[in-house]
Formats: structure tokens, C-alpha cells, sequence
């Protein structure tokens, strides 16, 4: 029960009715359902708002102006002296295999990419790739121990060959 809802309580009640421990109690657990209540709606509302953003990501498509976007984000990160930059980050369970390709190193770790993350990346190698640009994906946190986001990076000028291409 908020303070409110006390304070609207106990102005609707005589103050001096007596009253009993069984009747604490029953506000006690009718104050516990209305938070798990909330609780539970609060959750049903972030689930909705992660699926719609899910559905956008899977739904998104390369931007038209994308050059002159990428040619921002690369000059403002050779002025602060970077080789690379994030060009997204997404959760690791919108990968197919639930980010273990990007976490392991693997080779065909571009074939677990979905929705707008693949599109990316094809857009990258048919694009960007024979320009001299490199990418690579890496998982950017652990919560509980398991892959938690993606990192979706853009590279140019690699002196130690990292990146793909």
C-alpha cells in the first residue's frame, strides 16, 4: 500500500475502532498482491516494449543517406584518435545461436546475424569490404555469466590485421 492509499484508509475508518492483528495481516498480504500485481504488469510491459523492439530491429533497413552517416561517425573517431567504431549493439539472443559463434571466435560468426545486424554486415561486404574497411562482432558484456550485448564494429586501417577482410 502506498501512503496514500494508507491515508485514504484510515480517513474512511473510524480511528477509534479497534482493530486486530488478523486485520494487520490482511492488509499486509492485500498490500503484497498489489505490488506483485504491479510487479507483474511493470514485467508484461517491459517484455511488450523488448519485442517491438526486436520486431524493429528484424524490420530495419539500411538507412539511404548511410554514407554520410558512416563518413560522421568515422571523422569524429580518427579526431579522437580510434581505428574503429561500434557501429551497433544489440542483444546476443537476436544472433541465431545466441551469440556463441561472436563469443568463440568462430569463422561463420556473420552467419548467426539477423534482421537489420545481417543486413549490416551484407551491406559491409558488398560495399565497404574492397574499400579497405574491416569489421568484427564482439560480445560487449556478461550478465550472470551469460552473453549479454553484441558490438557490431567497423574498422579501417588495421596495421595488425585485425577485423574481417
Amino acid at each position: 500500500m502506498s501512503d496514500s492509499d494508507v491515508k485514504e484508509e484510515a480517513a474512511s475508518e473510524d480511528r477509534n475502532t479497534p482493530f486486530s492483528a488478523t486485520d494487520v495481516l490482511g492488509d499486509m498480504a492485500s498490500a503484497r498482491e498489489k505490488r506483485a500485481a504491479e510487479e507483474a504488469e511493470k514485467a508484461k510491459q517491459a517484455e511488450k516494449e523488448r519485442d517491438e523492439l526486436r520486431q524493429a530491429f528484424m524490420e530495419r533497413e539500411i538507412h539511404p543517406d548511410v554514407w554520410s552517416r558512416i563518413r560522421a561517425r568515422v571523422r569524429t573517431a580518427v579526431k579522437d584518435g580510434e581505428k574503429e567504431v561500434m557501429v551497433m549493439q544489440f542483444p546476443s539472443d537476436w544472433c541465431e545461436d545466441g551469440g556463441r559463434a561472436i563469443n568463440n571466435g568462430l569463422d561463420n560468426w556473420p552467419d548467426t546475424l539477423t534482421g537489420f545486424a545481417r543486413r549490416a554486415y551484407e551491406f559491409w561486404e558488398k560495399e565497404m569490404k574492397d574499400r579497405g574497411f574491416t569489421t568484427h562482432a564482439a560480445i560487449l558484456n556478461f550478465p550472470d555469466g551469460m552473453p549479454g550485448d553484441v558490438g557490431l564494429f567497423l574498422g579501417w586501417g588495421a596495421e595488425d590485421g585485425e577485423g574481417e577482410g
